[in-house]
Formats: structure tokens, sequence, C-alpha cells
């Protein structure tokens, strides 16, 4: 086990939430990690002096106090406009997109009719152009695509 993981499981170990599998390994960790085994006393001692800290409780009118001051603002209700504005931005963006693919394919049935889409990708091929510098990306594209044999 790595000492990242054994520190994520030093919370759940602590408070008996760990699986005993993971427990185990945990424990074989911590024998033979001196780092992690100080942070483990580390967060026990801390832990501790928590535990020994006084308990205050609050004045017996605060409850009221709070109360009175919450009940005395407005009620805030939902505020649909931040909700309608977002959902409007999400129709508007898919409504762009629908109408740039659509409008894409009547363009291309009206100006291209007699083409099928194996002829128009094939027409956008790197092969198509004449002879490319050695060294270009055109080059070494085509040096990746082509069949070997």
């Amino acid at each position: 086990m790595r000492c990242s993981t054994a520190q994520k499981y030093l919370s759940p170990y602590i408070d008996c939430e760990l699986e005993a599998r993971k427990g185990s390994l945990l424990e074989s960790h911590l024998a033979h990690c001196d780092r992690c085994a100080g942070e483990l006393d580390t967060i026990l001692q801390l832990r501790g002096l928590f535990a020994q800290t006084e308990r205050f409780s609050a004045p017996p009118a605060f409850r009221a106090k709070v109360m009175e001051r919450i009940g005395s603002q407005p009620a805030k209700g939902f505020p649909l406009v931040p909700a309608f504005t977002r959902f409007a931005e999400a129709f508007v963006f898919v409504l762009a997109i629908t109408a740039g693919i659509m409008s894409g394919g009547i363009l291309f049935n009206v100006y291209a009719p007699h083409h099928n889409g194996a002829q128009v990708i094939s027409s956008l091929s790197l092969e198509t152009f004449e002879t490319l510098p050695p060294d270009s990306m055109g080059n070494a594209y085509l040096a990746m695509t082509e069949e070997r044999q």
C-alpha cells in the first residue's frame, strides 16, 4: 500500500468505518511506515484533545432570538429568472446546432445532388494533392495512412 492511499484510509480506520481487508492492509503498512504511523498518532492525539474540551451551551434566549430574526426577514422564493435563462441558453444552443446540421444537408443536396458521401470524403483526401515535400505534415500523414504490404 502506498502512503497516499494509507493516509486516505486513516480517518475511516479511526472511526471503525474501514472494510476489514483494507484495515488489515493499512495495519500492515503502518507497521512498516514510520511516517504514516506518526500521522495516525497525530490524528489520535488531536481527537483526544477535542474530546477533552469543555462544552458550552447557548444562553436560553439565544434560540428564540435567532428564530425571531429568521422570521423577520422576507422569504425568498425560487428565482425563476436565472433558471429560465439557463434553459433558454441551452435551447438556443441546441437549436443553432440543429439548424446548422439541417442547412448543411439541404445545401449539399441542392448544390451537389449527384455526389454521394463517399465521393465527397475521397475528394477531401490528401492523396489528391501534388507531391508533398519530404518534411511536411501532409507527407507524414500519407506515410502513416498508406497500406503496408
